[in-house]
Formats: C-alpha cells, structure tokens, sequence
C-alpha cells in the first residue's frame, strides 16, 4: 500500500519540478503522470476517486504531449484553459481518495487537510487561469500572478507533504497487516 502512496509522491513531484536545458525538459512531466497513474491504480479498490484520477493522469499526458504541437493564438488558450480544467479534476479526485481513505482508517485530521488542499488547488488555479485570460497583452496584474505561483509552490509541498505523512503513518500500517 505504501509504495503506491510512494508512486503519488514521486510522480507529482516530477510533474511539479522543471528544470530546462535549452528548452528540453530534463523531468518530463508525462513520465510523472504515468507514475501517478500506476500508484493510483495501485490504490483503486480503496476509493473509486483513484481510478477517476488515473483516467485523469493518462489524459494528462496525452495533453503534455500535445504542448509539443500547439502553437500560440486562440488554440494555445483553449488549450491551456482545458488544461487547467483537467489538472484540477485530476487533483480533486486524487485529494479526495486520500480524504476517504485517510477517514477509513480513522485519521479525520488528515482527511480534512486533503479536503481543504484540493479546495485551495482549485481556488488558486482557477484564479492563475482567470489572470492568464486577462493579462494577455498587459503586465498590470504581474505582481498579484506571481504572488499566486508562490501561493502554489506552498501548496504543491503541502500537498506532497499530506501523501508523504498518509504513505508514513497510515498505509504503512495496511501493508504490514
């Protein structure tokens, strides 16, 4: 059990880091979306949210390949818009997995920081989508767009941080049984 919590972990931590060599990213993001996939799938009989994700992480990488054949105009921000979109259900459904499980095994503490940390993910990516839209052409809402990115990164760690603590101290304890 634990080593699928470990697969969440290290698949959203590659999708979450990017480090660009001549603009080729060194961590592919759709390598992390399969990761996350296969732990989600690993963990699908202990919520129905899992395999939801899973179909979500494989659409995921299906779009991270297609950033490699959009252009700019119109297209790129419906892309981008459906992106959004698609990376907010997907950590919906992952966060709220980890929330029943997390209940089932009798840690409401943890339940509840993935409920509010899907909550927050959304609030802040609808918010960073809902900027994008209006600064294109304009940097007057640069200073409000980067406060929210590091609003994100806070997140993104917090959330790593909860599938951590869930890996350590309760699916630990499921694997052992």
């Amino acid at each position: 059990m634990a080593s699928h919590f470990a697969k969440l972990f290290w698949g959203l931590l590659l999708v979450i880091l990017d480090f660009k060599i001549n603009g080729f990213d060194l961590l592919p993001d759709g390598l992390g979306y399969l990761i996350v996939a296969a732990g989600c799938g690993g963990l699908g009989r202990l919520s129905s949210r899992f395999p939801s994700a899973r179909f979500l992480c494989f659409l995921l990488a299906i779009f991270w390949l297609g950033e490699f054949v959009i252009g700019g105009g119109d297209i790129a921000v419906i892309f981008g818009v459906a992106l959004t979109l698609v990376h907010c259900a997907m950590i919906w459904q992952l966060l709220g997995g980890i929330a029943e499980y997390t209940l089932e095994r009798k840690r409401p503490d943890l339940a509840e920081r993935a409920k509010n940390r899907r909550i927050i993910y959304t609030v802040i990516m609808g918010c960073n989508c809902l900027l994008a839209l209006a600064m294109q052409g304009s940097n007057s809402f640069e200073p409000l767009l980067i406060i929210l990115a590091i609003s994100m990164l806070v997140l993104l760690a917090m959330i790593l941080h909860l599938i951590h603590r869930v890996k350590t101290e309760v699916a630990v304890h499921d694997s052992n049984k």
